[in-house]
């Protein structure tokens, strides 16, 4: 099945700037896709646009259910959207209420909510935060609460709009442990496209609200023509000798 599907679909803000422009694409179920970019181009739109935050034209599909008022709350149900910032997420006097917010807005007991309070905590490495409140956090351990909020309603699609923006080494890896073991549907816009290549299998370039190129990970991140066009560079892996060695050094520092 095919977890995503769009054909023409197109965005415009209030004011008439077009955001998107008559994108296609679809995403099979299981897959793990980075949308990269430069900025304006429309990664965090589309984000929006997959549960329903914003409308846009055209068609799409979502697990097959046409995405509509009337669908709506179904497909709300199936796609949990982390935003890039986690204050968006977290409003509660503490990390348990956070993240049981959305389960019992579900409408689930109160056992199963606090059991997947505590699955969520520890998927994302936060096991014990339950009554700790997001305003004592770090930058780093409020993102990964804003993802156990996000985990707890058990969606089929997680999107995650740039997950390891402005996070230190140890947490950016944490991010990125999460996201290798995950088995869901992952769809995630991002700047850090080190990252991208140890996550996605596959990446699509956005620029001025189009598409510009999408394939798999490995090749088209190793272009370095591609990516100079659309004001993106080589990961850092890629680059020069130097460049190599510094990310080997900023691999080890964070694996310890």
């Amino acid at each position: 099945m095919l977890a995503v599907k769009a054909e023409n679909l197109s965005y415009s803000y209030p004011d008439g700037t077009p955001a998107l422009q008559e994108i296609s694409f679809s995403v099979p179920e299981g897959e793990k896709m980075a949308i990269v970019g430069p900025n304006g181009s429309g990664k965090s739109t589309l984000i929006t646009l997959l549960n329903g935050v914003r409308q846009g034209k055209g068609l799409l599909e979502i697990l097959s259910l046409s995405l509509n008022r009337s669908n709506l709350p179904q497909i709300k149900q199936w796609v949990g959207v982390v935003f890039q910032n986690p204050d968006d997420q977290l409003f509660c006097p503490t990390i348990f209420e956070d993240i049981a917010f959305g389960p019992l807005n579900q409408g689930l007991p109160a056992d199963e909510v606090r059991q997947r309070v505590e699955n969520a905590l520890q998927s994302v490495g936060l096991e014990g935060y339950q009554k700790r409140s997001s305003f004592h956090l770090s930058f780093g351990e409020r993102k990964l609460a804003s993802l156990a909020t996000v985990v707890a309603m058990d969606p089929r699609i997680i999107a995650l709009d740039e997950p390891t923006s402005n996070l230190d080494l140890s947490h950016r890896r944490k991010i990125i442990r999460w996201l290798q073991k995950n088995p869901h549907t992952i769809i995630l816009t991002t700047h850090d496209l080190d990252m991208a290549l140890d996550t996605c299998q596959r990446v699509m370039i956005l620029n001025k609200g189009k598409i510009v190129a999408d394939g798999r990970s490995q090749e088209l991140l190793s272009d370095r023509m591609i990516l100079e066009e659309n004001d993106l560079e080589l990961p850092l892996r890629m680059q020069t000798p130097h460049s190599v060695k510094k990310f080997k050094s900023m691999q080890k520092i964070n694996n310890r």
